[in-house]
């Protein structure tokens, strides 16, 4: 990249900029060990595990008596084996890295390399397109509330991801590697370096996340046809095996882990139907035809690509509220530039090619995004009438959002030339990105029920709230919970839900071995006369309160 006197000053306002993201994300960083979510918990205790161990399970000895009930949200047990609930790659690359730098580096990884993404993004978009246009690309993205809020939680998959993503893009396009080795004669087998490297991250971020295997193959076929001619089978070659060796551990992992090379925490079985790890799918007498018949190969196909199926109506009400509504002020930038970004007669050359390579990528990738994910119900918060940026479509569409800055970057500058005076024209910018700086700053910070300063508070809470309960309980208890299993884990064995035969069916044999407590919404009177009097009491135990916190109570389950 060429450092000129406009690229040096848009870099030092960059910086000023995602070091203030960068701060900002760091707003919920506690030495207290708890976080938000149950995956959070779930990926911040296996990152540990795995950097003490090189293992990514933990022997729960309760489970092989109790049908493996014991284990919080976001954690499966498998014939008494703790093991991620969803995909282990975080866990895996974070627990390496803290094995080297120490467990106080674990939150603070992923807002690091996010600012990193950011200016890797610049450096794709500058190659794309106008210089002033990449400028404020990265800036809007680096302030998105999505991708802002989401560096601060990051101890969930999808910034890793992204930025893995983005990082190879910027190896593949601007090819550092090349450039600096071209103008010796020595060295010549490394000149595709970048295609290893580009293949290595393009393999780590699937290691992250690899249900986004279709889309990253999507694009790829589509800017291999547009430059096909830039890039030869043996480079291809070198990009594949690359993304191959990459993924490779995640089958020798997977298999350890669940006892499939093919499994993730996603995919694998109920746990109380589990055999063994080499049970087979029913034999085709069983299924009473063959596997092999069109529309089973169909059927396959269509769930593994979208696993969701399809709901256009569904899709159409989930994009208007998290593409359009609920960062109404980017998406308006972005819409206004759909049109100004196709190339027409006035763009330079050199533009043109990958603009239209890009505005073509872009709409395919939203599109398959949105009716892979749109076409699904999430409920992230407790009240599902809620439209917040916790809920999962925000993490989902992270690459969305990304695309739609060069296109919202576009509109400002587009604006900006409207204006009459060089004066004028930066002012247009600088109050376009103050305000949309200052609405970001509001979701991510101040929205009263998943900003971060609400987000702290309820850290707060649960750090007395968890000392507490920790004083009142045994080291061996087991507490039964609803959604305080992130509070608790890994300092005392949880149980979730109450509400659930299969919980109720183990409570008597599991309160005759270790001490036994329900933690969750305090029961009104009737409710307690309800469970003393009939539920508990035809499985011969008793509740009885032991301590109010707010609208908690933690009980303590007996026999009496």
């Amino acid at each position: 990249m060429k450092i000129g006197k406009t690229t040096k000053r848009h870099l030092i306002i960059l910086s000023v900029i995602v070091l203030a993201t960068f701060l900002g994300s760091l707003f919920l960083y506690t030495k207290t060990n708890l976080y938000i979510s149950p995956d959070e918990t779930a990926n911040a205790f296996f990152a540990q595990h795995f950097a003490e161990t090189n293992i990514l399970s933990v022997f729960e000895p309760l489970n092989i008596p109790f049908e493996d009930i014991i284990h919080p949200r976001s954690i499966s047990s498998i014939k008494g084996r703790l093991v991620p609930g969803s995909f282990i790659g975080l866990p895996v690359l974070y627990g390496l890295v803290i094995s080297l730098t120490g467990i106080w580096t674990l939150t603070i990884l992923t807002p690091f390399i996010a600012a990193l993404a950011v200016f890797a993004w610049y450096g794709i978009c500058r190659k794309l397109f106008h210089e002033h246009v990449a400028f404020l690309s990265a800036v809007l993205f680096a302030i998105h509330p999505g991708w802002w809020y989401y560096s601060a939680r990051g101890l969930m998959h999808n910034v890793l991801f992204l930025s893995l993503l983005i990082f190879a893009a910027y190896v593949l396009i601007l090819r550092p590697g090349y450039t600096t080795l071209k103008k010796s004669n020595r060295f010549l087998w490394l000149h595709d370096i970048d295609f290893l490297l580009s293949g290595i991250l393009i393999g780590l971020a699937l290691f992250v996340r690899s249900s986004e295997a279709v889309w990253i193959a999507l694009i790829g076929a589509i800017g291999f046809i547009w430059f096909r001619k830039h890039v030869s089978w043996k480079q291809f070659v070198i990009l594949i095996g690359a993304i191959v060796i990459a993924l490779s551990p995640l089958l020798f992992l997977n298999r350890v882990t669940y006892g499939s090379s093919i499994s993730s925490g996603y995919t694998i079985v109920e746990q109380s139907e589990v055999v063994s790890f080499d049970t087979n799918p029913l034999d085709q007498a069983e299924l009473g035809r063959s596997p092999l018949k069109r529309g089973t190969i169909l059927k396959t196909i269509s769930q593994t690509i979208f696993p969701f199926g399809i709901d256009i109506k569904a899709t159409a009400r989930h994009v208007g509220y998290y593409g359009f509504g609920i960062f109404w002020w980017m998406s308006l930038l972005a819409l206004i530039g759909v049109p100004l970004l196709w190339p027409d007669r006035s763009v330079r050359k050199k533009y043109k090619k990958p603009r239209k390579v890009f505005w073509i990528i872009s709409a395919s990738l939203s599109a398959w995004l949105a009716i892979m994910y749109g076409s699904w119900t999430f409920f992230d918060n407790p009240d599902p009438s809620q439209i917040t940026i916790a809920n999962s479509y925000v993490r989902y569409w992270l690459p969305i959002y990304l695309v739609m800055t060069p296109f919202a970057a576009t509109t400002i500058y587009w604006l900006s030339n409207r204006a009459f005076t060089k004066y004028a024209q930066s002012a247009t910018i600088m109050i376009l990105i103050l305000v949309s700086f200052g609405l970001s700053l509001r979701v991510v910070f101040f929205h009263p029920q998943d900003g971060l300063v609400a987000e702290k508070h309820v850290l707060q809470e649960s750090s007395l709230i968890k000392d507490r309960v920790l004083s009142l309980t045994d080291e061996d208890a087991v507490i039964i919970v609803d959604r305080a299993d992130k509070i608790f884990f890994p300092y005392r064995a949880v149980v979730y839900p109450l509400r659930d035969e299969k919980t109720y069916k183990l409570m008597p044999s599991l309160e005759r071995r270790v001490p036994l407590y329900y933690y969750g919404i305090t029961f009104p009177p009737e409710d307690m006369e309800y469970l003393n009097t009939r539920k508990l009491k035809e499985l011969g135990l008793v509740i009885e309160l032991i301590e109010t916190f707010s609208q908690e109570s933690l009980y303590r389950i007996y026999s009496p």
